[in-house]
């Protein structure tokens, strides 16, 4: 789907895009070939040429910094498939919003899941969540990274300059409405058992009996990080269903 995007060029807004499918012209590839023939403005042909250029160079060396900054935030699925360094991510909190309510961040690049947690390894996570391209969140960007840039500054150029997949607003699009767990359970996806029925209430609860120590406390721990491990390792689940239905609603797939 990437090298099918032009949205990014300057000028070029969904409309022209959809026009230039219709006429064919679904790669980049294609587009240096018959970019003389679309009648296009020469403003509007040469950005776009240009735009090209610039795409395919990044993708060949890699660069999801140039994507995560020139296509639209909404947008940032169409690479998914290009950069699939990924980090699922999902935090959980104390029920505070202060710069110190974070007690578990945990995340995963779709086969290993990491848990970071309050009083042991959590600023951690800065250094270890460089290596990812992009992040996949729900509802990420009204809460999870807003929560990370308070308490780590240091994340504000990380998530600026990497892609992030927003699956809230991504399945909503798609009709899907609700939160994670409403989502979940419309499509049939199931969770494990000792996390079947938890909520972020009880994350914060749990989190609470962890604190006090004394009985219950390591039982508690366990089962806050099952509850996280669910949220994240299902966004991936999630991602893969949502990346077809986003591609559909795109229209590139329809007939000229």
């Amino acid at each position: 789907m990437l090298t099918a995007t032009f949205v990014h060029a300057q000028g070029v807004g969904f409309t022209t895009e959809r026009s230039l499918w219709r006429k064919g012209v679904k790669s980049w590839d294609v587009f240096d070939e018959r970019a003389r023939e679309l009648g296009l403005s020469v403003r509007m042909r040469d950005n776009l040429l240009r735009t090209v250029e610039e795409s395919r160079s990044a993708l060949d060396e890699g660069s999801a910094m140039y994507f995560a900054h020139a296509l639209p935030s909404r947008e940032h699925w169409r690479a998914a498939s290009a950069f699939p360094k990924l980090g699922y991510l999902d935090i959980e909190t104390d029920g505070g919003y202060n710069t110190d309510s974070i007690t578990t961040i945990g995340i995963s690049d779709g086969f290993e899941y990491r848990t970071f947690l309050k009083g042991r390894n959590l600023a951690q996570f800065v250094d270890d969540c460089a290596q990812y391209d992009g992040f996949v969140t729900f509802f990420g960007a009204g809460f999870d990274l807003p929560m990370l840039r308070r308490r780590f500054p240091a994340l504000e150029s990380v998530f600026r300059d990497r892609l992030h997949i927003d699956l809230c607003p991504a399945l909503r699009r798609l009709g899907y409405s609700g939160g994670l767990k409403s989502i979940e359970a419309q499509l049939g996806i199931r969770r494990v058992p000792e996390a079947e029925g938890l909520d972020g209430m009880d994350a914060v609860r749990l989190w609470g009996i962890y604190r006090r120590g004394g009985a219950g406390a390591d039982e508690a721990l366990r089962l806050l990080i099952a509850y996280n491990r669910e949220d994240v390792i299902n966004m991936k689940t999630l991602l893969e269903f949502a990346l077809p239905g986003l591609r559909q609603i795109s229209g590139i797939d329809a007939e000229p």
